[in-house]
């Protein structure tokens, strides 16, 4: 009946919102998948990267710190393979992945390697959270999401601390 001129002339109205978003993070739900079978990978490589980090820590705390953050990662790998075998029915066999130690570099440079590739994460996870076709899948990828926030939060704190 009358015109929409809020959204209309609203340069921040939803319409504007929807023409901003990235293309890059619009995906298939078959790329969403592949996504989650590549971030099986993924997190093994990144809880075997940690246990250097651990090695690594200083003090008690920070290596209790990192094992927490370790062990998320653990738990997100069998995440990501239920859901994998939720959408295809097909299991992802467990690697004999083994990574090279990082020894060359020292602790301050691994807390920044670990802190950039855990907001490397959020970002995949989001890609992957739009395709979710249910409640559960989607609270499952947002748990792992809101955990490597955590995980950057506390990253950025060993790294100030490091000095």
């Amino acid at each position: 009946m009358y015109p929409d001129y809020y959204n209309m002339y609203n340069p921040y109205s939803r319409t504007s919102e929807m023409q901003m978003v990235n293309q890059e993070e619009i995906i298939t739900l078959n790329q969403a998948i592949e996504l989650i079978r590549q971030s099986v990978g993924d997190e093994r490589e990144d809880e075997m990267f940690y246990d250097i980090l651990i090695k690594q820590a200083p003090t008690e705390k920070e290596k209790e710190m990192i094992r927490s953050i370790r062990d998320d990662e653990r738990k997100h790998n069998q995440i990501l393979r239920r859901l994998y075998y939720e959408f295809t029915g097909q299991m992802i066999p467990e690697s004999s992945f083994s990574m090279s130690a990082n020894d060359d570099m020292d602790y301050k440079e691994n807390l920044e390697k670990a802190l950039f590739g855990e907001l490397e994460a959020v970002k995949k996870y989001r890609k992957i959270m739009g395709q979710m076709p249910s409640g559960n899948s989607y609270t499952l990828l947002m748990s792992i999401m809101t955990d490597e926030l955590r995980h950057a939060n506390k990253y950025n704190f060993l790294i100030h601390k490091a000095g």
